[in-house]
């Protein structure tokens, strides 16, 4: 689920979707004890107003993509979230001029699963290191030298000759 935030001023752009849902939002503080906390029904608002110290107001969806305004951005860019982290873009009126709002928003989370499928790849290879074969001598030969690998292969060398001699 994607989260976007944004300067009041480009959420009417984002209103011309025709996809584009109103939503009265929920309550950002709530009452407990007598005291005002966050309300934690809406965890990234809660995520958001703890990272920034600011509080953002819900304005409507598109799909599973919720739309939140905040008051102290004054620079014409969006704020996507997915879960917590941020992909930051500046807002290009001539795209949404030429092509409409629609295409523009697909063509930034395309830009953000493009970016999240590297980020996952980059991932992957750091997994797939190269394993440096276990030497079970060493723990005899040069035991200053041993490594976790080493003295795994000692115990499993040790544990496949405990049978093959002959105890009789």
């Amino acid at each position: 689920m994607y989260n976007v935030v944004t300067k009041p001023t480009l959420i009417q752009h984002l209103k011309k979707s025709k996809y584009y849902r109103q939503s009265l939002g929920l309550i950002p503080t709530v009452e407990k004890n007598g005291d005002r906390i966050f309300n934690d029904k809406d965890e990234f608002n809660y995520f958001y107003s703890t990272r920034y110290n600011t509080t953002i107001y819900r304005q409507g969806n598109i799909g599973d993509i919720n739309f939140y305004i905040d008051y102290y951005i004054h620079e014409d860019l969006m704020a996507f979230y997915l879960n917590t982290e941020e992909f930051i873009f500046n807002f290009d009126f001539n795209l949404v001029k030429t092509k409409g709002i629609d295409h523009y928003i697909g063509s930034l989370l395309k830009k953000i699963e493009v970016e999240e499928a590297d980020k996952a790849k980059q991932a992957q290879e750091k997994k797939i290191e190269v394993k440096k074969e276990a030497n079970p001598e060493k723990v005899f030969l040069n035991p200053g030298a041993v490594t976790f690998e080493d003295l795994k292969a000692y115990m499993e060398l040790k544990k496949n000759n405990r049978f093959s001699t002959d105890n009789n």
